[in-house]
């Protein structure tokens, strides 16, 4: 059985990056809720990666990790394979940090190709923009404005390489939750997190990549959740408590109610 320390130690890898919708506060409720047959000896899937901060909470000895956000996966690839040039790169962009210098680096991300410095410049920009929102327009080039942060936290050059070796046993994939989940096995555990539905007209957390996350969509991840868990696979979901997510999910899951509050 999973065994959580909750402890927790300066060296545990703690979630690096600001994402809209993160769970980490929400982290000690969700394992209120881990099944209790789980083992580390099967593998644990996070689809919808975000932050992270499930997984580094459990650090499964075995893990698929994924999202369709083609610069967040390969955000992390580059932590975990070369935390030192992560470090390097993100201390020169801590030293000229400016509400110029970040409009100056985000046309740059905008227009760079793959790269352990664009990564850096993900961290950058995620860590500086407007309450760490990650936003893109339908041709997939991100647009948040500058946030004023007088002193933006990055991860240390201690805390990447911790994070490298968190993610050491990880394979890190990028692709649509539809396509990671046919490797998914009977024992496995499988965390989905999807973007939300807006619990009013403006509210929307769905553009993290060009193209958006639907009713449709919410209604075939419960379909494939439905269909996973008579497979035998272990499935925890979180998700706004809107109406339609509720039909969607009321025959066959349990619905378990936490009050969040949006900063």
């Amino acid at each position: 059985m999973i065994k959580v320390d909750d402890n927790l130690s300066s060296e545990e890898a703690k979630p690096f990056l600001r994402w809209a919708g993160g769970k980490r506060r929400m982290v000690p409720f969700l394992l209120e809720h881990i099944p209790p047959d789980y083992s580390n000896n099967n593998r644990y899937y996070e689809p919808f990666l975000g932050a992270g901060s499930v997984f580094f909470r459990l650090n499964p000895f075995k893990a698929t990790l994924s999202d369709n956000n083609k610069d967040l996966i390969e955000c992390y690839r580059a932590v975990q394979k070369r935390p030192d040039l992560i470090a390097k790169y993100l201390r020169q962009h801590l030293l000229n940090n400016s509400e110029e210098y970040y409009y100056n680096m985000r046309d740059a991300y905008n227009e760079s190709q793959l790269s352990f410095a664009k990564a850096a410049l993900f961290i950058y920009l995620n860590k500086t923009c407007f309450n760490g929102i990650w936003r893109v327009n339908k041709n997939g080039e991100f647009n948040v404005p500058y946030g004023h942060k007088d002193n933006p936290l990055f991860p240390s050059r201690n805390d990447l390489f911790i994070l490298s070796k968190s993610l050491s046993n990880s394979k890190i994939v990028h692709c649509d939750y539809r396509q990671i989940v046919e490797k998914v096995k009977e024992g496995d555990f499988i965390y989905f997190d999807p973007p939300y539905p807006p619990l009013n007209g403006t509210s929307y957390f769905t553009h993290y990549t060009k193209e958006r996350f639907t009713n449709k969509d919410h209604s075939e991840l419960a379909s494939l959740s439905d269909m996973l868990n008579r497979k035998g696979v272990y499935i925890m979901i979180s998700n706004a408590d809107t109406p339609y997510i509720r039909s969607l999910y009321e025959d066959g899951f349990n619905i378990f109610e936490h009050e969040v509050v949006r900063v």
